[in-house]
């Protein structure tokens, strides 16, 4: 039989690739000592000679550990960790690794670990991924582990998290206490090739290592995790297992007791035994009958239905399969699938700090009855709160007492919590959809009334976003009260919009197209917008202007913003074009130009000129030409101070010459505060912020239509969320490429190499599987743009950009919200 086999990854590729700590980790793994997985005498030599640190509190472990001496490493790691020290000494470390070695040495070949549960309960605690918090909270919530309160981890304690390693130590430690106390399988990584990745890749766990210890304790690691068992029976009828079943569909128990687990998992496996060593940890269940391929993980994964599930189990004569491996599809920490057959426990809540979902475990009874629980972690430092309030012996206070309510309450405060990142998750997905969503939403309201059926905006929520969400539940709360059962589609939209902390930046990259108009003379800057220059800008010649300014932001995006900015018409007079852009950009940088504020006794003046042009009929460009008598297509002090004091009836009239000095002189320094530039002539861009400040655009020729946006947000505005849109959406690939640039990981690239990370953004392709709308390239960055953003970036001129800062700055506003 032929078995697909996947890429194996380039370990060495994965070292060099510069991300942060791995210039570190690689220089240490890469300095010889003892790699011979098997002598654990120089293993234990090594340890000998590495002192403990001066000023460690924690327990030494001179002696194997002890139910008193586990517990006071579990208060020292959780102390140590607030603290910012390193919780476990390398020589702690390497002890109870070697002791865990040569107790898993001791077991035999046991890929299969028969429990027989006959008192007390089982917690099964599922991934948790270096999250200290969840398995710390689970020690409290559950107990310590005892011969009637007995512990199975099953797997992927290592990588994504920064604690994997005191989580490890410490369930090895439970071990060493008593055996039959905690028990603990093997997941995907567990292994060599995940444990090498970066933490961006999926692991991390090599890093993590490497920032603490030394090649020598990785090294133990890997022997440990070799030697872990593939799979847990319980009382002869329910097994489990990290990933899940066979593609095969055949697999039988004594198919897996005769694997080789001693080895590193196979990334391309070359036999049957490779086969079902690879989907025990990789595999996952799917809603369809038969197997195949993962779409999510690719690489040879597969999927397996409740067919195999159910001939797996009667084969093997067993009730249920229980596994962990991914985040359960409801978010909720705990999954029961495939008729009852087949459980998924995943106990990281909160994963990776953004998912969203509770952590689940299944405590279990000898009769193998069950009982799936959830949880919220909360923080290292608010469980040292609550045992500190815990332990207080004198009489309560009012205060003191007030501690106890709020430790009952915190479960209430958990799911609060929960709740509300939940919540902001679907924030970001609407955010970042709504253009999708408006086009269902629009399809399924022919009438265009505005309003769908809170059945249609959940199909849209559930078809568009495609994340399996619980919409329903939270529909009130995202969308506002329904109306008669329906939705405003265009407020609920409307209402959650991408945006950056600091949005200087983006009204940089503006403003160097309207510096790009303020170098122009009259003629230049009409003719920028209007190519053909027959005094009109046609939505072609727009849409042309837009995308060479818009820094990524999609073709369709940008046409339909040109037609805003037309106003509802096929084309507009160049002028008030220009006017109406004027007047946007100007009300949106008034906050970063408040240094541009014209003289108190210039205000009346200039708003008075522009209510006569408005009366007269006269647009902003016959204005311009009044002024500029030369035709030179600019205006000169002397120009602008003659045609004002025209407009204002001073030229001929019977004034005081000391008095026509002064308003000579005014109108002077009134020139020079328009030439923003400080070029002693003023071009028609600045002319018109000058006198429109208060101003709408100007009639065109009695064809111009209300414009269909009634709020104050401009075109700008809406350029502006695209742009912050179109790294949202790709912020994850951004933090990727820019790491990988960042060969010191101090977070921060030359703006060389920050082009460079965007360069190489420009030609990856959309991922497999994306919709028809989504088939573009991961950023439609133009060379030129790439560079009119750099530049934008750089703020204070140093010639460095802080990316990490730039990427986590950006976020979903709810406009409803303060």
């Amino acid at each position: 039989q032929q078995y697909p086999k996947p890429p194996t990854p380039d370990k060495q590729s994965a070292m060099r690739a510069g991300r942060r700590g791995n210039a570190r980790v690689k220089a240490r793994f890469s300095s010889g000592g003892a790699r011979n997985e098997g002598d654990s005498a120089a293993f234990r030599e090594l340890m000998l000679e590495t002192p403990l640190p001066p000023g460690y509190a924690g327990p030494s472990f001179q002696e194997r550990p002890t139910a008193m001496t586990m517990a006071a490493l579990l208060s020292h790691v959780k102390r140590a960790v607030v603290n910012r020290e390193t919780p476990v000494p390398q020589r702690v470390a390497m002890q109870i690794l070697l002791w865990t070695k040569e107790l898993l040495l001791n077991e035999g070949d046991h890929n299969i670990v028969d429990l027989e549960l006959r008192k007390g309960r089982l917690v099964i605690v599922g991934d948790t991924h270096g999250q200290l918090a969840d398995f710390c909270w689970l020690l409290r919530s559950h107990g310590a582990p005892s011969v009637e309160n007995i512990y199975l981890v099953n797997g992927d304690v290592a990588d994504r998290g920064s604690n994997a390693v005191e989580i490890l130590l410490l369930i090895f430690g439970y071990m060493l206490v008593n055996r039959k106390t905690m028990y603990m399988n093997r997941g995907n990584h567990e292994s060599l090739d995940m444990n090498v990745r970066s933490f961006h890749e999926g692991g991390g766990f090599a890093e993590e290592v490497g920032s603490k210890y030394d090649s020598t304790t990785f090294a133990l690691f890997q022997d440990v995790f070799n030697l872990l068992p593939l799979a847990t029976r319980i009382n002869d009828e329910v097994l489990v297992v990290h990933g899940g079943l066979c593609r095969t569909s055949s697999s039988t128990l004594d198919q897996m007791r005769a694997i080789n687990r001693k080895r590193a998992i196979p990334c391309a496996p070359q036999n049957a035994e490779d086969v079902l060593f690879f989907d025990l940890m990789w595999a996952d269940p799917r809603a369809n009958e038969g197997v195949g391929l993962s779409a999510v993980r690719g690489s040879g994964c597969c999927t397996f239905g409740p067919d195999v599930t159910r001939r797996f189990c009667e084969m093997n004569r067993l009730r249920m399969v229980i596994r962990s491996h991914e985040v359960p599809k409801t978010l909720s920490g705990v999954q029961v699938q495939h008729n009852g057959r087949l459980i998924t426990i995943f106990s990281a809540s909160n994963y990776c700090g953004r998912i969203g979902n509770t952590g689940g475990t299944m405590l279990l009874t000898p009769q193998l009855d069950y009982q799936l629980m959830e949880h919220w972690a909360p923080s290292i430092p608010e469980l040292l709160q609550m045992e500190a309030d815990e332990g207080s012996t004198s009489p309560l206070t009012a205060e003191e007492s007030s501690c106890q309510e709020r430790r009952k309450s915190f479960s209430v405060e958990a799911e609060a919590l929960m709740r509300a990142d939940v919540i902001q998750k679907m924030k970001d997905l609407v955010a970042e959809h709504k253009g999708p969503l408006n086009t269902f939403y629009a399809q399924r309201d022919p009438d265009h009334t505005g309003y769908v059926t809170a059945d249609v905006c959940v199909e849209g929520l559930r078809d568009v976003v495609n994340a399996p969400l619980p919409w329903e539940d939270f529909l009130d709360e995202l969308a506002g009260p329904t109306t008669k059962g329906k939705v405003q589609y265009k407020t609920f939209l409307g209402r959650y919009r991408i945006g950056h902390e600091d949005d200087r930046w983006q009204m940089e990259v503006f403003a160097q197209l309207h510096d790009a108009l303020v170098k122009r003379d009259l003629n230049s800057t009409l003719a920028f917008f209007d190519t053909n220059q027959d005094g009109m800008v046609t939505y072609d010649e727009l849409v042309q202007v837009l995308m060479r300014f818009s820094i990524g932001v999609p073709e369709a995006e940008l046409q339909a913003l040109a037609k805003d900015l037309l106003r509802g018409q096929d084309e507009l007079q160049t002028a008030s074009l220009i006017s109406h852009f004027q007047v946007q950009y100007c009300g949106l940088s008034a906050m970063a130009k408040s240094g541009r504020a014209p003289p108190e006794w210039a205000k009346q003046l200039l708003d008075t000129v522009s209510r006569q042009c408005a009366m007269r009929k006269r647009d902003s460009l016959q204005l311009f030409k009044s002024f500029d008598s030369n035709g030179d297509g600019f205006i000169s002090y002397d120009e602008f101070q003659k045609a004002m004091m025209r407009l204002g009836g001073y030229l001929g009239s019977d004034i005081g010459s000391s008095q026509k000095a002064r308003i000579e002189q005014m109108l002077l320094d009134l020139a020079q505060w328009i030439d923003n530039g400080n070029t002693g002539k003023i071009p028609y861009i600045e002319f018109i912020e000058a006198f429109r400040l208060q101003d709408s655009p100007a009639a065109d020729d009695g064809r111009s239509v209300k414009t269909k946006q009634s709020s104050p947000r401009s075109f700008i505005s809406e350029l502006m969320e695209h742009l912050c849109l179109v790294f949202f959406q790709n912020r994850w690939s951004l933090q990727y490429a820019f790491e990988y640039f960042d060969a010191n990981g101090d977070g921060v690239l030359s703006l060389q190499e920050f082009k460079t990370a965007l360069e190489a953004l420009r030609s990856l392709p959309a991922p497999e599987g994306a919709k028809a709308q989504e088939k573009t390239t991961l950023m439609e960055l133009t060379h030129e743009q790439v560079l009119r953003l750099v530049k934008a970036l750089d703020r204070d001129g140093d010639g460095f950009i802080d990316y990490s800062e730039f990427l986590k700055a950006l976020e979903t506003r709810d406009i409803l919200e303060p």
